[in-house]
C-alpha cells in the first residue's frame, strides 16, 4: 500500500507539535478579500499515512491551487515527506501518520470565485479540497 492522503483541512490556524497536528477553527470554506491579488493568513492541514516499510523512503507530495472556472493554476507547492529514523514504539505492521502544515499566505490569488486544491503523492491523485474566494470592499 502506497502512502495515503487521509486528511485534509483548510483552516484558521495549524501546527505541528511533537508530531501531533494541531488545528484551530478548521473547515473554512471561504475566504474573504477587500482586494486583489489578495493573500491569507490561513492554513492547510493534512495528514499523510504511510506505512512502516515506507516511512523511512522518500515520498512527494504536490500541491496545486487552481480556479475552478478556467483551470488555470495559481500556485504549486511542494512537499518532501522523509521520516529519519524510523519512529520507534509501534507495534509490527504499524503505519505512521506524518502531520504536514502549509501556509496559506504566500499564494496570492488573482480574483473572487472557486478554487480548487489538488493533492498528489508519489505523482497519484491523492485528494482535493473546494472553496472560495470572496470580495467584500471595506
Amino acid at each position: 500500500m502506497a502512502a495515503r492522503l487521509d486528511a485534509l483541512i483548510l483552516c484558521d490556524f495549524a501546527q505541528i507539535r511533537e508530531g501531533l497536528l494541531f488545528i484551530q477553527s478548521g473547515g473554512l470554506t471561504r475566504l474573504v478579500a477587500q482586494s486583489f491579488p489578495a493573500g491569507f493568513s490561513c492554513h492547510v492541514a493534512a495528514m499523510v499515512h504511510l506505512e512502516p516499510d515506507e516511512a523511512v523512503d522518500a515520498h512527494t507530495m504536490v500541491m496545486k491551487v487552481k480556479a475552478a472556472d478556467t483551470a488555470t493554476l495559481v500556485a504549486t507547492v511542494n512537499v518532501a515527506l522523509h521520516e529519519t529514523p524510523r519512529a520507534s514504539g509501534l507495534a509490527p505492521g504499524e503505519g505512521r501518520q506524518v502531520p504536514i502544515v502549509i501556509p496559506v499566505h504566500k499564494i496570492s490569488f488573482p480574483g473572487p470565485g472557486q478554487y480548487d486544491l489538488h493533492v498528489e503523492i508519489d505523482d497519484e491523485f491523492a485528494g482535493d479540497l473546494t472553496f472560495r474566494v470572496e470580495h467584500r470592499p471595506s
